[in-house]
C-alpha cells in the first residue's frame, strides 16, 4: 500500500503519541538504582514504594526498565506479596516489587576469604536514599566457606586499595567503615539470628551506658537484598559488628592497654575454660580466642590470669573475688540469654569477652546466633528442652549459693525478666513480625528461586513455638530451684566419644567417632587450627604428615557435644 507524504506524517504522527500514551498511561516506569536485574536467572527486583506506582490507577501493560518489558497479565496494581510475569525479547522473567533496600556490589576479580579486594557498592532504599561507595569484600565466617550461599565482610574506602577507610551510615544504624552481610543460609526462616540479637539488646546493656550513652552490647541488624556483579543473591542480613567502636571500649594510650576485646573463634580449652595452653604474645590467637582490641600491643596476659583464676583457683578466693574480675550481672543475663535460645555453639566460641578500661570487670558480648530456638548450627531440627548450656566459668558460678551470689541473683533475675521480656507471647510476637515482614515482601519465593534448595516452610513457626513453651517451662523449674537440687539438673557435658590413634602419630592418624557424624580441628599448642578435618562415621584415616612434631591438642565435636585430647606428631 501506497502512501502520501502528508499520510506518513499523519502515521507517524499517531505512532509517537501512542508511545507517550504508553509511557504515561499504560507502563510502569522505574529509573535506576531502583530497578535490580538478574538476567541469568531471569529475575527483576523493583524496591520503589508501591503506592507511588499504583497512584496513576491506570491499567498497567508494560514496565520500562533498562528496556520495554510487557506484563504477560496486564495488572491494576501491584503489591509487594505477588510476583509478576513480563516478557522482553522472548524472554520470560519474574517481576517482584519490594519495600526492602537493595545492595549492588560489583568487582572484577573473585571474592575470596582474605584478602579484601576492591568493589562498587550501591545500596538503595525504597524512601529514595541512595549511599555509594568504594569497598573492600572478603568471605567471613569458618561455615560460611563451604556453603554456596556467602556471608561477607565489608570494608568502606575512601580510594579503591584500602589506604584510606569510610565511616557511612546504614539503614539508620551505626556509622563506621566495617559492615557484615549475613547469608543466614542455615536459617530455615531466615530470622533466627536477627530476632535473637534483639532480644538481647531486651535483656541486657552495658553496665557503663551513663558514661558511654552510644555503647551497645550487641549488634543491630536490617534485612536487604543482595546483588553481586548482577546476580540475585537472595535476602541478608546488613548487620553492625562487635569491635571497640561498638561497646565504646577505653583506646590504648601511651602503651598502656586500657580497654580489651577477645572474640572466641573455636572450641579452645580457654574460650570454655576446661584447660589453660601457654600463650605466645607475638601470636593473635590463644586457646581458642582472637585478639581484637587494642590492635597496637598483642598482650594475652590479662586474659591468660583471668582463665587461670577461673580454672585453678581454690573455692575460697574464686567466690571471694569472682565479682570483681568478672561483672555479675552480664554472667547472670548472658547465662540465661545462653539456655533460653539454647545456643549450643555459644558457650566458648561465638562469643566476645571484653573489659571498659583498666581495672574494670570483663564481661560478656554474644555473636553468630543462628543455631537457636530448636535448631542446632546446621539448621536441623534439634527438639531437646530438658538441658542446661554451661562451661568451665558456669560451672563454678552454678555453685555459689551465697546471699547476693551468682545463683541468688539469677533467681531474682529470671522471675523479673519472665513477667515481660521473656515471655512465650513477646518472643514469638517478634519471630512473627520478621515472618510476616518477609512474607509481605515475598522473600521466601525469591530465596527459592536463588537457592534450588531452600524451601520455606510455614509449619516452622509452630514448631518454634512449642519448642518455645517447652524450654520456657522447663527453665521456670531448674532457675528457682535450691541450689543443691539445681546442682544434680541435667549439665551439657562437652563430650563426645571417640578414640584417635596411634598416638603418637607419624604420618596418619586414625580417628573413631561412633555412631556421630563430627568434624575434627588440631591446634597447635598456641591455639592456632593447623589443621581441620570432616570425619564420617565410624572411622576416618587423616594425614597428618605435614605437621612439625611437636605437642597438639585436637578436637572432635558435632553439633551438641565436643572433646579435646592431647595429641603428639613425631
Amino acid at each position: 500500500m501506497a502512501y502520501s507524504f502528508k499520510n506518513l506524517i499523519l502515521l507517524s504522527l499517531i505512532l509517537l503519541l501512542s508511545v507517550v500514551r504508553a509511557v504515561a498511561g499504560d507502563t510502569i516506569v522505574v529509573n535506576r538504582p531502583f530497578y535490580h536485574i538478574d538476567h541469568k536467572k531471569n529475575i527483576i527486583i523493583i524496591n520503589q514504594r508501591v503506592g507511588s506506582i499504583n497512584g496513576a490507577g491506570a491499567l498497567k501493560e508494560h514496565l520500562m526498565l533498562d528496556d520495554k518489558y510487557s506484563f504477560v497479565d496486564p495488572v491494576s496494581v501491584v503489591n509487594t506479596a505477588a510476583s509478576y510475569q513480563a516478557e522482553c525479547k522472548d524472554s520470560l522473567y519474574t517481576v517482584f516489587f519490594t519495600h526492602l533496600p537493595s545492595i549492588h556490589i560489583n568487582t572484577k576479580s573473585q571474592i575470596v576469604d582474605a584478602p579484601s579486594i576492591y568493589a562498587e557498592f550501591s545500596l538503595s532504599e525504597a524512601s529514595g536514599t541512595i549511599v555509594q561507595s568504594a569497598i573492600g569484600i572478603e568471605i567471613r565466617g569458618g561455615s560460611s566457606q563451604g556453603r554456596p550461599k556467602k556471608s561477607y565482610e565489608l570494608s568502606f574506602w575512601n580510594d579503591t586499595v584500602g589506604n584510606a577507610s569510610r565511616d557511612v551510615r546504614l539503614l539508620s544504624m551505626r556509622n563506621d567503615n566495617k559492615w557484615n552481610l549475613q547469608a543466614m543460609y542455615n536459617e530455615s526462616a531466615r530470622l533466627q539470628s536477627k530476632i535473637s540479637n534483639e532480644l538481647w539488646q531486651d535483656i541486657h546493656q552495658v553496665y557503663y551506658k551513663n558514661l558511654e550513652p552510644d555503647a551497645k552490647n550487641g549488634v543491630n541488624m536490617e534485612y536487604v537484598e543482595v546483588f553481586i556483579n548482577s546476580e540475585y543473591k537472595g535476602v541478608y542480613a546488613l548487620s553492625e559488628r562487635i569491635d571497640r567502636k561498638q561497646l565504646k571500649l577505653k583506646k590504648y594510650d601511651n602503651q598502656q592497654i586500657k580497654g580489651e576485646l577477645y572474640k572466641g573463634s573455636d572450641w579452645g580449652g580457654a574460650t570454655t575454660f576446661t584447660s589453660l595452653p601457654p600463650f605466645d604474645n607475638t601470636r593473635d590467637t590463644w586457646g581458642g580466642f582472637e585478639y581484637k582490641h587494642p590492635e597496637e600491643q598483642i598482650d594475652w596476659t590479662n586474659l591468660y590470669n583471668f582463665a587461670d583464676f577461673v580454672e585453678n583457683s581454690s573455692d575460697q578466693d574464686f567466690y571471694s573475688r569472682y565479682k570483681s574480675l568478672f561483672k555479675l550481672d552480664n554472667a547472670v543475663d548472658y547465662y540465661i540469654f545462653l539456655n533460653l535460645l539454647r545456643a549450643t555453639d555459644n558457650t566458648g566460641k561465638n562469643l566476645y569477652i571484653a573489659k571498659y578500661k583498666t581495672g574494670e570487670p570483663y564481661y560478656y558480648v554474644p555473636w553468630d546466633l543462628d543455631g537457636v530456638f530448636g535448631f542446632n548450627w546446621q539448621g536441623l531440627q534439634d527438639n531437646t528442652t530438658n538441658d542446661i548450656l554451661s562451661n568451665g566459668f558456669y560451672d563454678r558460678l552454678i555453685q555459689d549459693c551465697s546471699p547476693n551470689g551468682f545463683r541468688a541473683v539469677l533467681n531474682q533475675r529470671w522471675r523479673s525478666l519472665r513477667t515481660a521480656t521473656i515471655n512465650e507471647n513477646n518472643i514469638m510476637a517478634k519471630i512473627n513480625s520478621s515472618n510476616s515482614y518477609l512474607i509481605e515482601n515475598n522473600v521466601y519465593e525469591r530465596e527459592q528461586m536463588a537457592w534450588g534448595d531452600y524451601q520455606y516452610d510455614s509449619a516452622q513457626l509452630a514448631y518454634i513455638r512449642s519448642w518455645l513453651r517447652d524450654r520456657l517451662n522447663y527453665l521456670d523449674v531448674v532457675f528457682n530451684q535450691s541450689c543443691i537440687t539445681l546442682a544434680a539438673s541435667p549439665v551439657v557435658k562437652n563430650e563426645v566419644e571417640f578414640k584417635m590413634y596411634p598416638n603418637p602419630a607419624k604420618g596418619y592418624l586414625i580417628v573413631e567417632s561412633g555412631s556421630s557424624r563430627c568434624d575434627i580441628s588440631i591446634q597447635d599448642i598456641t591455639g592456632k587450627i593447623v589443621l581441620k578435618y570432616d570425619l564420617v562415621v565410624g572411622s576416618s584415616k587423616l594425614d597428618v604428615s605435614m605437621l612439625p612434631k611437636g605437642l597438639y591438642i585436637a578436637m572432635v565435636k558435632n553439633d551438641k557435644l565436643s572433646k579435646t585430647a592431647k595429641l603428639i606428631i613425631e
